[in-house]
């Protein structure tokens, strides 16, 4: 079974009144269109993505890394945020 994680963002209105009227002429709800967007846009940065994290030595330091008293690992959600390393 595969697991959901609920994701909320603000954009403006007029993105919002695109998304509505694309949603209203194709049927489906602006969640669907939002989420078939997201995942094209991950397959087309995948590579990309994939080479960045992979040169990026902070990930090297997953698992032996504490956060208050917790060891950290890649496969929890402990607090990730918006950083880029350049």
């Amino acid at each position: 079974m595969s697991s959901t994680k609920h994701v909320q963002t603000e954009i403006d209105e007029s993105l919002y009144s695109m998304l509505k009227a694309l949603s209203l002429r194709e049927g489906k709800p602006i969640k669907e269109i939002l989420k078939e967007a997201i995942e094209e846009y991950l397959r087309r940065n995948a590579g990309i993505t994939e080479e960045e994290v992979e040169k990026d030595p902070i990930w090297k330091a997953f698992g032996v890394v504490e956060l208050k008293g917790k060891k950290t690992s890649h496969d929890e959600d402990w607090g990730v945020v918006e950083w880029r390393s350049h």
